[in-house]
């Protein structure tokens, strides 16, 4: 089965890191820029996790080496951005090809994030009902025979 989504390296393009040309198409500088990407199987899960950690640094050494990359044309906080030290990693994208030939991505990872966000939400409500039914009333209740859902308006 072929998804059109993909794992990936990317990052924010910018011309005077990445260079443009007369053929680049006229809004790359709003686009996450390909590092690299591919497909990925478990074999390469050791490959994956070394690439990151070394494009990091990497990355970084050229950041602090250079001072001209600070400023970008769209994105006003680029230099905070950056410098993030989660900065390059491993993405879920969708690829597209732009009119000057560049591969651009799409963020879908953030579907990811706001399952995990509702995720910790919903643990930690289950969590604290568990911790009222520990404590001495909600053991009383229980002994009397009143019901999960009396128990749970009781507690709110």
């Amino acid at each position: 089965m072929k998804s059109k989504y993909k794992l990936a390296f990317c990052t924010i393009f910018n011309a005077y890191i990445h260079g443009k040309t007369y053929t680049s198409s006229p809004n790359i500088d709003s686009h996450y820029l390909i590092v690299y990407g591919g497909p990925y199987h478990s074999a390469q899960a050791t490959m994956f996790m070394s690439m990151i950690n070394t494009s990091r640094q990497f990355y970084h050494q050229y950041l602090v080496l250079n001072k001209e990359w600070s400023e970008h044309p769209v994105i006003r906080n680029y230099k905070c951005a950056v410098v993030k030290k989660n900065y390059i990693s491993l993405e879920i994208i969708q690829r597209i090809e732009l009119v000057g030939g560049e591969h651009v991505a799409i963020y879908k990872t953030f579907w990811l994030r706001i399952f995990q966000r509702k995720w910790k939400k919903h643990h930690a409500y289950k969590m604290q009902r568990v911790r009222n039914l520990l404590k001495p009333r909600g053991i009383l209740l229980r002994e009397i025979g009143i019901g999960a859902q009396r128990r749970h308006v009781l507690y709110q």
